[in-house]
C-alpha cells in the first residue's frame, strides 16, 4: 500500500529495536534511517544492524519524534508503527513527519486508537497507566493530520485483523509450552504477557482499534 520502491530513502520514526527497519531495507533495499528517544533501544537496533549485514542499508539515532535533526529532511517514505500513543501533542508529530518528508512523499501509519466503549485497561505495552497514553479517536487523528496538510490515500480499520492475531498466538503451541524465545518480551520486562492481555482484552470490549494508513504531502 505504501509503494517501497528499490532505493527509496525511508525515515522510521519511533524505530525501537530496528525490526521494521531492517525488514525494509532488506526487503525493499532500501536506506532507512531510524530515530528513536531511547539511547538503549539505539544501541541495540545499531548492533542487530550490523550482526544483520544491513549496517550500510540502515542508521540509527537517538531523537524526539517531535524534534528531529537538521538532516532528517527529503525522504520518500515516513514509517511508524505504535509510537503516536505516547504523543500528547499529536499535532507536533504529524508536523515534523510533513517537514521531513520531500514533496509527494507518502506516510504509513500503523497505530492504536481510542476506541469508543470508554478508556482501556492499564498497563498497556505503550503506558502503565493514562497519564502516559494520548489516543486519539480515528476521526480526531485523520483531522490532525489533514490539518496538517496530508492527503488520505489509504485509511483502513485493522482492529478486527489485530484481534484475529491475538486469537491466533492464544492456540499456538507455544504459547502454553513455557518456552521463551528471543522477542520484543525481553525489552519489555516480565510483565509483558499482562501487557498484551490488556491490549487484547482492550481491543475486545472497543476500549482501542487499529488504523493502518497511507498519506502523501502533496
Amino acid at each position: 500500500m505504501a509503494q517501497i520502491r528499490r532505493g527509496e530513502r525511508v525515515i522510521d520514526i519511533g524505530s525501537g529495536l530496528g525490526g521494521p527497519s531492517r525488514y525494509l531495507a532488506e526487503a525493499f533495499e532500501c536506506q532507512v534511517l531510524g530515530i528513536d528517544l531511547s539511547p538503549y533501544f539505539v544501541a541495540a537496533s545499531t548492533y542487530l544492524a550490523g550482526r544483520s549485514g544491513l549496517k550500510d542499508k540502515v542508521s540509527y539515532v537517538c531523537a524526539s519524534a517531535l524534534d528531529l535533526p537538521a538532516s532528517a529532511v527529503g525522504f520518500d517514505l515516513a514509517w511508524t508503527q505504535h509510537v503516536a500513543m505516547n504523543i500528547e501533542d499529536r499535532a507536533g508529530l504529524y508536523r515534523s513527519v510533513f517537514n521531513a518528508l520531500k514533496p509527494g512523499g507518502r506516510f504509513a501509519i500503523h497505530d492504536i486508537v481510542a476506541g469508543e466503549q470508554g478508556s482501556p485497561h492499564y498497563p498497556l505495552p505503550w503506558a502503565r497507566s493514562a497519564s502516559t497514553s494520548f489516543l486519539l479517536s480515528p476521526a480526531d487523528m485523520r483531522s490532525v493530520l489533514e490539518r496538517t496538510g496530508f492527503k488520505v490515500v489509504h485509511w483502513m480499520d485493522q482492529t478486527a485483523a489485530a484481534l484475529a492475531w491475538f486469537q491466533q498466538q492464544a492456540a499456538a503451541p507455544e504459547a502454553h509450552s513455557g518456552s521463551k524465545p528471543l522477542g520484543l518480551s525481553l525489552a519489555m520486562g516480565p510483565d509483558f504477557p499482562q501487557l498484551l492481555s490488556n491490549l487484547a482484552r482492550s481491543l475486545r470490549e472497543g476500549r482501542v482499534g487499529i488504523v493502518q494508513a497511507v498519506l502523501v504531502r502533496p
